[in-house]
């Protein structure tokens, strides 16, 4: 991914992911990241825990 990429991706996470995830708890995140793979097989190996990391990266440091 190009650094715009990069970037359009964690402002789509925080625009979108993380007004939801807010008051998850970490295993419900990782349940539907599961549910997601598992319904879309054409998504990159190792896509969810990047998604995973990322979204707790915003949601514990509050930057998005």
């Amino acid at each position: 991914m190009t650094q715009e990429e990069v970037l359009e991706f964690k402002h789509t996470i925080a625009r979108t992911i993380i007004p939801i995830v807010q008051n998850m708890t970490e295993e419900q995140i990782r349940n539907i990241i599961s549910i997601v793979e598992k319904e879309h097989k054409d998504l990159p190996e190792g896509f969810g825990n990047m998604l995973y990391e990322q979204i707790l990266i915003m949601k514990y440091n509050g930057r998005y």
